[in-house]
């Protein structure tokens, strides 16, 4: 709270004619047309009233109804606080690595369930011994129908097959082979459980067969009676047997009979990790917890963070006190937000979209914060809290975008478990930011902006390790992996402006660089139809721009409304000097009033054409307000020649209204002189600095500059200015030889 009182009092001391970028409503001409204040002001007053409670409601809403625990402190850093007693009985939190070592083993030691199939080992036992039987027929060495001798080579092999298939499917064959080989790769020979009939019993993984191994397991039972066998039986005869046991298919008998059993492996594992203890260890009340000047330690870490954590619970009970506490505190930032505005920065406070655009994105920021933290869903520095200062300080100025950054950053520091820590890591990197950022109008720019902030925050973060465990070795050099999506999630600046113009009628220097384009459909339409007064034009942006970046104001503003003031002129081009190549006058052939009358409606014609080109009301504005409530002065006054005493100062009256801030007066004053310049007959230093006094100060003392927030000095700058300008472009130049 000190930071943001000596904040705002550093600033108020200042000259409070800083320039208010993309603003568009004048304070003293609303004033001044409020006929029945508490009609209109009471109305509007409320809107603006009822939108700061609404956000505060939202926030206190969302954030946590709990306790706080009142000490600061980190691992191995003293304790600066007096002696902790414990206040009650507390148990003792284990560490997120210790219940994650815990769940892991619990995983690890988690049996595999297989359901035992003795209908397939039945099957294919007896699909064995019909088709061995069948295949011995087949080429006639014995009668199936007789039991066959004792001593015969071919009931040996039977028997042989038969006790290996008995064995594989005793054993058991898998259906899910990967599943073995994925569990407990640090075990390579884990028990596995098996239910057959009801009974559950264990074996190793090792005696468990899958398929290719049941195949393997055959072939060598072969083997082995082929090496047992050999001597006993003829060359001849042992031709036979070989030719015999080729055509033996042995795949056809193997079947998995163990299936797998998902869903009792699923509980049995959820139960182990639900029978974890989140505790070890207990702490009673009066107990000495840390002294003060103590190190805290790991072990000390771990009690603390378990007291505050059942204090925070404990004090939960007291719903209606914690909210209360909760209430004053934002109600109070909130009306910081207000004040501010109201004092230093009417022209937002009294624009109901400006107010609500600031107030969505401080209440979208903490209720976003307050979520995550609430529900533990990511880190919280993976959230990029700077982006509300980039889009308040596109949008806006500097110091409103210092002001809300500070105010949100201690309003999302009451919800973090760190405050401090995370204050000054959001505080710097944005303060910098601010102070050294231009509003974004080229994409290498939002690049640089991304990656001066992950430069910011890892000398923040390494600072702030280091002087908690002032051992470089167990600095947590992956937390700056988090920060670095954190910064490359700021590039979403750049929609998110454009979603921002639309929404709330912005306008960014993004958007204004695109409209000064001189090959958009409405300015070349104005270079083909009217090419004196888009020559004209052009100059009158090179001006202005220069003038406007020399008092402090947003030059692509004044280039982009300079660009387009004068595109009325395209409804009837011939009757403005700039357009006549001919030498022939259309006003010659008109009276005053009707010449005055079509030079006044190219405002008037102008706002129609901008709006059906869509042009942005900021825009709109330059075009509205160039000629401000001043007349059209040569037909003015040959009219009062010939008619003295009429009262005809409507006829020749522009409709308004005044320029509304520096960069509609700056475009007033070089429209003026820009055109006044070309009927110069002499160019000397003389000439044109008499002709930009006379038509400065006629237009100071017709109060067309009244309603901006323009001062003398800002005037005298840009009367200087402008004659250097102009000189440079009426220079003399050397008589080139014949």
């Amino acid at each position: 709270m000190c930071i943001l009182s000596i904040f705002s009092l550093n600033f108020a001391t200042r000259q409070r004619t800083l320039s208010r970028t993309n603003i568009k409503t004048p304070l003293n001409e609303t004033m001044k047309q409020r006929n029945n204040f508490f009609d209109t002001f009471t109305l509007s007053a409320a809107v603006r009233v009822s939108l700061y409670i609404i956000a505060c409601l939202i926030v206190l809403y969302a954030i946590p109804k709990e306790g706080k625990f009142k000490y600061e402190y980190q691992k191995g850093s003293p304790w600066k606080h007096d002696n902790l007693i414990a206040p009650f009985d507390f148990a003792i939190y284990k560490s997120q690595s210790e219940l994650e070592a815990e769940r892991e083993a619990a995983k690890n030691d988690s049996k595999l369930y297989f359901t035992k199939d003795n209908q397939i080992q039945v099957t294919c036992l007896e699909k064995f011994e019909t088709d061995f039987n069948a295949k011995l027929a087949a080429i006639g060495n014995a009668d199936t129908s007789k039991p066959a001798p004792k001593n015969n080579i071919y009931t040996k092999l039977r028997d042989a097959l038969y006790q290996s298939l008995s064995n594989i499917y005793t054993n058991g064959i898998t259906d899910n082979e990967q599943i073995l080989e994925e569990h407990d790769p640090n075990k390579p020979d884990f028990l596995v459980a098996i239910q057959n009939e009801g009974i559950t019993s264990q074996k190793p993984k090792s005696e468990i067969f899958t398929m290719k191994m049941a195949y393997v397991y055959m072939m060598n039972d072969i083997q082995k009676f082929a090496d047992k066998n050999a001597k006993n039986v003829n060359d001849a005869d042992w031709k036979n047997i070989r030719d015999f046991g080729a055509r033996l298919n042995t795949n056809q008998w193997l079947m998995p009979n163990l299936i797998y059993d998902e869903t009792t492996t699923q509980k049995v594992l959820n139960d182990n990790l639900e029978s974890i203890s989140l505790t070890r260890g207990f702490v009673q009340q009066g107990q000495r917890i840390i002294y003060k000047g103590e190190v805290v330690g790991d072990e000390e870490f771990l009690i603390l963070e378990s007291l505050r954590r059942d204090y925070e619970q404990h004090n939960s009970s007291g719903y209606s006190y914690i909210f209360l506490g909760q209430s004053l505190i934002f109600v109070m930032l909130f009306a910081l937000i207000f004040i501010f505005l109201r004092t230093f920065r009417r022209e937002i406070f009294y624009q109901t979209k400006y107010s609500a655009l600031i107030l969505f994105m401080m209440t979208f920021t903490i209720v976003t914060m307050s979520v995550v933290i609430r529900n533990n869903l990511v880190s919280i520095w993976l959230l990029p809290f700077l982006l509300l200062a980039i889009i308040i300080k596109t949008f806006f100025d500097t110091r409103t975008g210092m002001f809300l950054h500070i105010v949100t950053c201690v309003a999302v520091s009451f919800l973090t478990p760190n405050s401090f820590e995370y204050f000054t890591m959001q505080f710097i990197p944005g303060y910098i930011l601010l102070m050294s950022y231009e509003k974004l109008n080229r994409r290498s720019q939002a690049f640089l902006t991304s990656l001066v902030c992950f430069g910011l925050y890892a000398i923040i973060y390494v600072s702030f390790e280091l002087m908690y465990t002032g051992i470089p070795s167990e600095i947590n050099w992956k937390n700056l992996i988090v920060l670095a999506f954190n910064c490359i999630m700021l590039l979403m600046a750049y929609p998110l402006i454009y979603m921002f113009e639309k929404l709330f009628g912005l306008l960014s220097d993004v958007t204004l660089l695109e409209l000064a384009d001189s090959n958009r459909p409405l300015l070349r339409r104005l270079a083909e139809e009217a090419p004196g007064t888009f020559q004209h034009c052009m100059q009158v942006a090179n001006l202005a721009e220069a003038a406007v970046f020399k008092i402090g104001g947003n030059p692509h503003l004044a280039r982009t409304g300079a660009l387009y003031h004068d595109i009325g002129k395209l409804s009837s081009p011939l009757y403005f000097t700039e357009n006549q190549v001919s030498g022939i006058n259309p006003h010659d052939q008109l009276d005053y009033v009707k010449s005055a009358e079509i030079i006044i409606n190219h405002v008037i014609k102008g706002v129609a054409i901008a709006k059906e080109y869509k042009l942005p009301m900021q825009v709109v504005d330059f075009i509205k307000t160039h000629h401000g409530t001043s007349k059209t002065g040569y037909f003015y006054i040959m009219y009062k020649k010939e008619h003295p005493d009429e009262d005809c100062d409507k006829l020749f009256t522009y409709p308004g209204p005044r320029p509304m801030n520096k960069e509609m007066a700056v475009v007033m004053m070089a429209d003026s002189i820009e055109a006044a310049s070309r009927s110069l007959k002499k160019y000397d230093t003389e000439t044109i600095s008499t002709l930009v006094e006379n038509i400065v100060n006629s237009q100071i003392s017709n109060k067309q500059f009244d309603t901006t927030n323009l001062t003398f000095k800002d005037i005298d700058t840009v009367k200087a200015l402008f004659k250097e300008k102009l000189k440079n472009i009426y220079h003399a130049r050397i008589e080139y030889p014949k």
